[in-house]
């Protein structure tokens, strides 16, 4: 499989889509690309989107608060892969790693 740089290979349309509908079955697609698009931030290298931020912004918008962190990370970042961004896996949650930068 060759490498692309949107779409990553462990996330590939068509291989993965049964690891990606079991990954996102505790989430509706339509929360997950909105949060996406509203934390992704716009740079000059590219799209970026700080999963802290995405999964505590999950979290308000769902009311969702028994779901792993890693299960709404791994969703989220499933989205965003697709969506072209770079994923920042960042431990604390609530951290503004992105606004420092």
């Amino acid at each position: 499989m060759s490498w692309n740089p949107i779409v990553h290979p462990a996330v590939d349309c068509f291989e993965g889509m049964a690891l990606a509908e079991a990954v996102m079955d505790s989430f509706e697609l339509i929360d997950l690309l909105c949060i996406v698009d509203a934390c992704a931030s716009d740079r000059s290298a590219g799209r970026l989107i700080s999963m802290s931020k995405a999964v505590e912004e999950l979290r308000v918008l769902t009311g969702d608060f028994v779901s792993s962190d890693e299960a709404a990370a791994n969703a989220l970042s499933q989205v965003a892969l697709k969506r072209g961004c770079a994923v920042l896996f960042d431990e604390q949650p609530g951290a503004d790693i992105v606004g420092e930068l």
